[in-house]
């Protein structure tokens, strides 16, 4: 009789670990949109290296929606305690023709003791899916100021691309 408790104590420990074990194998589903044709479209990462007066990078990712990007940007070689406007632009650095989402949701970043300014923010636009972008960093946050530094968006493909269309059942 002890024999079969302690048999059921440790298939249930063993099952335990297991049932504790599975949520972290299970990951999300990519986020996707659906275009007008049909198609199913993964929404991706994009990255720029920002080259200049200062250096960094960005970081574009899918929000917590479809309808937000996440947007991370890090600075290095500011001035300490200085402030710098930054956007992401429509267009290639030197060829820009816009900023996505207007001016609102960029705040400026501001750079620590050893000058280096980063931040994350929620946009209020889907994260693209093709096209040109571009990440400009302005000299303050004045937005007539001179852009020190400028990095061309690329889409990161980790898994390479996946269009689906859906068909009727």
């Amino acid at each position: 009789m002890q024999r079969i408790a302690l048999r059921a104590l440790a298939m249930a420990a063993t099952t335990g670990l297991l049932v504790l074990a599975l949520p972290a194998c299970v990951q999300p589903p990519a986020m996707v949109i659906e275009t007008s044709t049909g198609a199913i479209i993964p929404l991706e990462t994009w990255t720029a290296t920002l080259s200049g007066a200062l250096h960094g990078t960005v970081t574009l990712s899918p929000g917590v929606t479809y309808r937000e990007t996440l947007a991370t940007i890090t600075v290095t070689g500011a001035t300490p305690r200085a402030v710098h406007a930054w956007f992401v632009q429509l267009g290639v650095c030197g060829h820009e023709r816009g900023i996505l989402g207007g001016l609102h949701p960029y705040a400026p970043i501001t750079a620590d003791e050893q000058g280096t300014a980063a931040a994350s923010v929620a946009l209020p636009f889907t994260v693209p899916t093709a096209g040109e972008y571009s990440v400009t960093v302005l000299q303050s946050e004045v937005l007539s100021s001179s852009p020190v530094a400028c990095g061309t968006l690329t889409k990161d493909h980790a898994a390479g691309p996946t269009i689906a269309h859906r068909h009727a059942p």
